[in-house]
């Protein structure tokens, strides 16, 4: 070890703040980089332990940055829930442009997105058919078809970007069914339980013999 490292390494040393740093403000000074991946973690990107579960809470299961480690600000340290790291494609989003739809600085670091954006996707609409039209409240998103899934199968599956139309069997309204004729006793329509009654039907047949 050399001189310069060994004055600046703290190791083997207390100080009378840790304690403070460590129960009041709930900040972890060590961590163990060897220790195994939190599960929950990984899956929820919060665990309730927070800063004094045993296990790893990598950074990368973070989805955004947080905003006050960006001002210097943030207190928790590792144990915060938001990412400590300057990622472009992971910054917070802009407040002014969410609220404003638009935002006067040109040098913005926060993401702008499209309004649009964020309503949900009509799943009716998704199968083929939106009975509300253009005044439906969620987002009709017009896809061309994948013709892999029109051939039987898309190895895509959810994540491919065109249209996968469901086809579904229609369910038969009872209004729509043609009524019954009260004289058979078996039920069947009148074209087939008495068809001599129909006189397109006898006219037919008699063109039919000529």
């Amino acid at each position: 070890m050399s001189k310069l490292s060994a004055i600046t390494s703290a190791d083997g040393y207390t100080f009378d703040f840790e304690e403070f740093v460590k129960h009041d403000l709930a900040i972890t000074l060590a961590i163990d980089h060897n220790s195994q991946i939190c599960r929950t973690y990984l899956k929820t990107s919060n665990c309730p332990l927070g800063p004094r579960c045993p296990y790893k809470h990598p950074a990368s299961a973070r989805k955004v940055v947080c905003k006050h480690w960006l001002r210097g600000l943030c207190k928790k340290g590792d144990g915060c829930e938001f990412l400590h790291e300057y990622n472009m494609r992971r910054m917070p989003e802009c407040w002014f442009f969410s609220k404003y739809g638009e935002c006067s600085n040109p040098e913005c670091e926060y993401r702008h997105i499209d309004p649009s954006s964020k309503v949900r996707e009509c799943p009716w609409f998704a199968r083929g058919f939106c009975k509300h039209g253009p005044k439906c409240k969620n987002r009709h998103v017009k896809k061309p078809p994948c013709y892999l899934y029109l051939a039987g199968f898309c190895p895509h599956g959810k994540a491919c970007e065109n249209g996968h139309p469901k086809f579904e069997v229609a369910t038969v309204d009872d209004d729509l069914l043609l009524p019954e004729d009260s004289n058979n006793a078996d039920g069947r329509l009148d074209h087939i339980g008495s068809f001599v009654s129909c006189p397109m039907l006898s006219f037919a047949l008699a063109s039919h013999s000529l």
